[in-house]
């Protein structure tokens, strides 16, 4: 088509990259056909697969030239990431200029990493987000209750719900699986906001059947926290399902806690004045101090299953949980151990005043109609 038709494609290339990228971020054009990307400050190495996923998508759409031919082009990628893959500017290049060829081999249209496990990786970690997005919009998400239980009564208390992948080709996918890549690509919100809904609505539905009203508890990600209006949220969730603001409870982590502690009592304050309760979730796993916490409108502090775990074979697992347990007293708040499994855990626990635990010693989280059937038996 010519020189002209030629450089305005490159001239058109070179945008839709730059449109992929950061301002930070640099492209050159090295000769020919071929661009180079630099990327700094890249907090995982999956987040440059991401970006080459983005490039191709937006190279593989149709040119429209000055003279009005349509045109489509054909895109490979080579990644090589510092220090792993070279830790000069030239070994870096040449790195990269290899994987390039390699992506090529595999059909074009694809990226490869110089190391061809990071390259699978990557690959697997794309296809698991696609796979994600796609169970938010089927509804492939459930929620399962695991009872949490007063140690002095032994009756059912509360409930905290877990959210579940019901994967149509591999069933059923615990957290582990998928909450971490939620939380890097975003995902955490939409799954969030989604868990804390149908856990209100399913608690509301409860109460008209006449079921005795218990605290169900939602894990607020760190993530959902910082991006979502969570306050706003909560109350539109409740106007929505009729849920009364008493009997929910929401769960953060320490640490998401002490990101930003001015930003955090604000939000805290206000989800407290709707009638929410709040409770600390993994306590004892970040550096925090209980006198913070003790100025913030908490009620539960929950001990981390790690200091659970030992009991009672560790000395200093037993002399921590003990500490957290009249130090939280003290403060004015209750504490749930989570993750109690033995009885010998149970026995230590109530020797220590604490007020409620959670665990395989008594359920496992379970779905929705086997929680309303132990919720039943146990007022029988």
């Amino acid at each position: 088509m010519g020189h002209i038709a030629g450089d305005e494609l490159l001239q058109q290339v070179a945008e839709r990259i730059q449109m992929q990228l950061r301002e930070v971020d640099m492209v050159a054009r090295l000769g020919g056909d071929e661009f180079v990307v630099l990327m700094e400050n890249v907090g995982h190495y999956e987040h440059a697969a991401r970006v080459a996923e983005a490039v191709i998508h937006a190279l593989s759409q149709p040119f429209t030239l000055c003279q009005s031919y349509d045109v489509v082009i054909g895109t490979s990628i080579g990644i090589a990431i510092h220090p792993q893959h070279g830790d000069t500017i030239e070994a870096l290049m040449d790195n990269a200029d290899t994987a390039l060829y390699h992506a090529k081999d595999q059909g074009r249209g694809c990226f490869a990493y110089f190391s061809e496990d990071l390259t699978q990786k990557a690959r697997e970690r794309i296809v698991l987000e696609s796979r994600l997005r796609r169970a938010i919009e089927q509804q492939e998400l459930r929620v399962y209750f695991q009872p949490q239980i007063d140690i002095v009564s032994g009756r059912i208390i509360g409930a905290e719900a877990l959210v579940r992948w019901h994967d149509p080709v591999e069933g059923c996918l615990m957290p582990s699986t998928f909450i971490a890549l939620a939380e890097e690509t975003g995902l955490i919100v939409a799954i969030g906001e989604w868990v804390l809904r149908e856990t209100c609505k399913i608690g509301q539905q409860w109460l008209d059947k006449g079921l005795p009203p218990i605290t169900l508890a939602v894990n607020v990600s760190p993530h959902q926290f910082r991006r979502s209006d969570m306050n706003a949220l909560v109350a539109a969730v409740l106007h929505d399902t009729g849920f009364p603001a008493e009997y929910l409870q929401l769960e953060i982590t320490e640490s998401g806690l002490m990101d930003n502690q001015k930003h955090t009592a604000s939000i805290l304050n206000r989800l407290n004045k709707q009638g929410v309760h709040l409770a600390i979730d993994d306590f004892g796993t970040s550096y925090s101090s209980l006198a913070y916490f003790k100025y913030s409108p908490v009620d539960i502090l929950k001990i981390d299953k790690t200091f659970i775990d030992n009991i009672p074979f560790l000395q200093g697992d037993m002399a921590i949980t003990a500490t957290i347990i009249a130090m939280a007293h003290h403060l004015g708040f209750k504490v749930l151990a989570e993750g109690v499994e033995t009885p010998e855990q149970l026995t230590f626990l109530r020797k220590h005043g604490c007020d409620m635990y959670q665990g395989y010693l008594y359920s496992k989280a379970v779905p929705v109609d086997a929680f309303m059937k132990i919720l039943t038996d146990t007022q029988m």
